[in-house]
């Protein structure tokens, strides 16, 4: 079977995106974005931001006007883990200056961070990426 799936990698660093199935219990399962963000160093541990269709078009929408415009744009989630609440924040962002620009998906959960720069057309790549699966995953099972 194939699956749409991106992947960017860096120094160090990526983020996988690609689509998910969310199974709830007494609910119909439903399409998801999944970008999964990842050290290449052994022995640590991923961080998965599942987007609802929606969200994955917002934060297409975040990146090509961050592109175009710089600054930094987030998305952020909350849920009750076992723990208590857990934040995480998924964060685009244009750096340097307009002669040499840098692009970069990052994420945070608690002191833990994943940063993955990238250039100009792989940052557009994820863009549209994200924009093709948010139409794509935009179901829900019927009984």
């Amino acid at each position: 079977m194939k699956m749409p799936q991106a992947t960017f990698y860096a120094k160090g660093t990526g983020v996988e995106i690609s689509p998910f199935e969310k199974h709830g219990e007494g609910r119909p399962t439903e399409g998801r974005v999944v970008l999964r963000f990842f050290r290449l160093e052994g022995g640590s541990a991923a961080i998965r931001f599942i987007a609802e269709p929606a969200e994955a078009f917002d934060l297409h929408l975040k990146i090509t006007h961050t592109f175009r415009e710089g600054g930094r744009e987030s998305l952020i989630h909350r849920f009750e883990g076992p723990e208590g609440e857990v934040l995480t924040r998924l964060m685009v962002e244009r750096y340097g200056d307009a002669a040499r620009p840098g692009y970069a998906l990052a994420v945070q959960r608690g002191e833990e961070k994943v940063n993955v720069p990238m250039n100009a057309e792989r940052f557009l790549f994820a863009a549209e990426f994200l924009r093709h699966l948010s139409l794509t995953q935009a179901w829900v099972e019927s009984a």
